[in-house]
């Protein structure tokens, strides 16, 4: 699916951010978004899980032919990515990052409404990620933006959507739902 080009005002940053579908020549600027926060999860993710925020080129390729990518920029820099995958009747929200001097200024939530815009124009009931409990940062924005905690068992995240995300789980990590039937409701 072609999404395309969006602005969005974060909510306490006067800039704006500019949001746009990724080309294969952007993936090791995503790559290094993905890799600037990860020494923030090294305390708490599972030593086996690390090479999935310590990408490297071979993660470019096999990433970039099976998710959509899109870039957030500010002027001329990149500042954030997020990533959109259908995975059952959900759409599976990947690798949402921003550099580590952009978070908390609403960047995030801009990336998340701009796949949400996206999506609801498709038959997606929803969209879905995982997060670890021990990352607050994500936790914190998850739950404001209005996804809501569905499963924190390992059987019980990998039993979703008939095993959607097996090739996904982090050990530890717990399932958010965002429901957009649910959104229009409230």
């Amino acid at each position: 699916m072609e999404m395309t080009r969006a602005t969005h005002s974060p909510s306490r940053s006067a800039e704006r951010l500019q949001i746009k579908a990724a080309r294969r020549e952007d993936m090791p600027t995503i790559a290094q978004l993905v890799r600037s926060s990860a020494d923030w999860y090294r305390p708490f993710v599972d030593e086996k899980d690390m090479s999935e925020h310590e990408v490297d080129e071979a993660w470019e390729s096999k990433n970039y032919k099976r998710r959509s990518f899109y870039l957030g920029t500010l002027g001329t820099k990149a500042i954030g990515t997020i990533s959109t995958q259908r995975l059952g009747s959900y759409a599976y929200l990947g690798y949402i990052y921003l550099d580590v001097e952009h978070v908390g200024n609403g960047h995030g939530a801009s990336l998340m409404r701009f796949a949400e815009e996206q999506l609801r124009e498709t038959d997606a009931q929803g969209m879905a990620l995982i997060a670890h409990p021990e990352a607050a940062w994500a936790k914190k924005a998850y739950l404001k933006y209005g996804f809501k905690i569905a499963a924190t068992e390992k059987e019980d995240v990998l039993a979703w959507q008939n095993g959607a995300l097996k090739g996904y789980y982090e050990e530890g990590f717990q399932l958010y739902l965002f429901d957009f039937a649910r959104r229009e409701r409230n």
